[in-house]
């Protein structure tokens, strides 16, 4: 007959050198999150490479077709505007408008024109034909150039801190 009390720690020693739960862990559903956004995360990042290399393989069409083209008889001499840039994949929710007193009332006179035309305008209707007709009007640097002040060369950037 053994001691219960040498069996006890023999007991005590085995857990200790096979671990506590030697099946593996109590909670498997853990380790199974934590490989599916591994898998998750690798899927996303092969799936941005692709397109990456996709829009390489249209830009270099796009510029061998250019440079095949050769100059036209309305754009010869003229600079051309830099390729617009690519869309982003991801647009954000929503972008808030702030319009100030005056825009804001001419966006009332716009909603009771309608009102009285027994049509219903919305504020960003309007806001999207603004900015198709700014668009046909004006291209993206311009828009920048007269929306931008003078470029500052000297003093501190930013906020100050306290």
């Amino acid at each position: 007959m053994s001691n219960p009390l040498d069996q006890l720690e023999e007991d005590a020693s085995a857990r200790k050198r096979r671990g506590r739960h030697p099946g593996g862990s109590r909670h498997p559903r853990g380790k199974q999150a934590a490989d599916d956004a591994k898998a998750k995360a690798a899927a996303e990042l092969k799936a941005r490479q692709e397109e990456a290399d996709r829009r390489a393989r249209e830009r270099e069409a796009e510029e061998t077709e250019a440079a095949n083209s050769g100059p036209t008889a309305e754009g010869a001499g003229e600079p051309q505007d830099p390729p617009a840039p690519e869309r982003l994949s991801k647009r954000p929710k929503s972008m808030p408008f702030y319009p100030n007193p005056e825009d804001e009332d001419f966006l009332w006179q716009v909603q009771e024109a309608a009102i009285a035309r027994r049509e219903k305008i919305p504020a960003t209707a309007v806001l999207r034909f603004a900015l198709r007709r700014l668009s046909d009007q004006m291209t993206p640097s311009e828009i920048v150039r007269a929306l931008s002040g003078p470029v500052q060369t000297q003093g501190k950037m930013g906020r100050p801190r306290k």
